[in-house]
């Protein structure tokens, strides 16, 4: 939100007035946090039809945690300020109403506020956790991959992470994750405004693929690299999922968001380029791939990335779910090599 000043709407300060209340009767408590109240209001937007003046002031953009609304976030900001709500930084930055205040509008209602506060009611109602919001909100989402990579993935890699670089239990194995791997990988959307980011997030692939196929799960050194570069790579995604998908609210920032999008995947890109020329894991092995197989990992741009028949794959009998098109698996050509065939960006294994 920084650049841009925005002046109080009654319209969208109501709205919010009306989903803490709601919010703070279902789950029996006051504090609610920022994320529901945007994603409460997201989906008010979704259900409210063309015709209500208050949708149009619920400007949202798909950004790092899904949709986001720089109006809404200032509604809050505006509502703390003028006194009509508490943020309570102690309870994880949430925000409450004064009890004696929470049953007096803001504003006077019309019929289409009146819609809004039932479409809001509508939808607390069903809210569970803010888990099951998320997943009903990214039902919506532009792109497949923000499931598949900043849900399914995340949840399964950092709980990976956690049970080997802090002391919490994990039941997930290496080939759990390989499997969200190869999901994310096949599901990556292979439009030509992301082709330079998909290059970024293969090479991110093989190392991430090298070291669930070593024998260095110890290497704590090496997996606090991809920790760091698996967040990274999302955060620019979402740069640029902004610049492709906003209401059109946001019209004339557009140009800024492209500069800047464009500016960081050159920052991921010199940072991935660095880390891979260093990132040092072997794999004993002695299994070949077919060309197809070398192909897509060194120019993963002129592929698709579905799922290969299974005699296109050769050299793994005994490969599990061997079905997989595992374009990005390291070029392995005999015995205990180092994975990693080329740097970013150069030609030739």
């Amino acid at each position: 939100m920084a650049g841009k000043t925005y002046e109080p709407d009654p319209a969208i300060q109501e709205m919010i007035r009306i989903t803490i209340q709601r919010l703070s009767a279902k789950q029996r408590h006051p504090h609610v946090s920022k994320k529901k109240i945007l994603k409460v209001l997201f989906q008010v937007k979704q259900q409210l039809p063309d015709e209500n003046h208050v949708k149009d002031r619920l400007a949202y953009y798909w950004y790092k945690e899904g949709p986001y609304s720089e109006t809404v976030d200032a509604g809050i900001n505006h509502l703390v300020s003028a006194g009509k709500i508490k943020k309570r930084s102690d309870h994880g930055m949430t925000y409450e109403l004064d009890s004696s205040k929470a049953l007096i509008p803001l504003m006077k209602h019309d019929d289409d506020m009146d819609e809004a506060g039932r479409k809001i009611s509508e939808i607390v109602e069903r809210f569970v956790n803010i888990g099951d919001a998320v997943r009903d909100i990214y039902k919506n989402a532009p792109y497949e991959w923000y499931t598949v990579y900043n849900y399914v993935f995340r949840n399964k890699f950092e709980g990976y992470c956690s049970s080997i670089l802090g002391d919490h239990a994990s039941s997930l194995s290496n080939e759990d994750i390989q499997s969200a791997l190869d999901e994310a990988v096949l599901k990556y959307p292979p439009l030509p405004e992301f082709i330079e980011h998909r290059r970024i997030f293969m090479d991110f692939a093989k190392m991430l693929n090298a070291f669930l196929l070593s024998d260095e799960r110890a290497n704590t050194n090496a997996l606090a690299i991809l920790q760091q570069l698996f967040d990274e790579i999302w955060i620019v995604f979402a740069h640029g999922v902004r610049v492709e998908h906003h209401d059109n609210y946001y019209g004339d920032r557009v140009t800024d968001w492209q500069k800047m999008y464009e500016q960081k995947l050159d920052d991921l890109d010199a940072d991935i380029r660095e880390k891979f020329s260093s990132f040092e894991i072997t794999v004993a092995d002695n299994r070949r791939f077919s060309p197809e197989i070398e192909d897509m990992i060194l120019h993963p741009e002129k592929h698709d990335f579905k799922p290969l028949p299974t005699g296109a794959i050769t050299g793994l009998d005994s490969w599990p779910n061997a079905t997989l098109a595992c374009s990005y698996k390291p070029s392995i050509r005999q015995g205990r090599e180092k994975v990693l065939a080329r740097q970013p960006g150069q030609e030739g294994a």
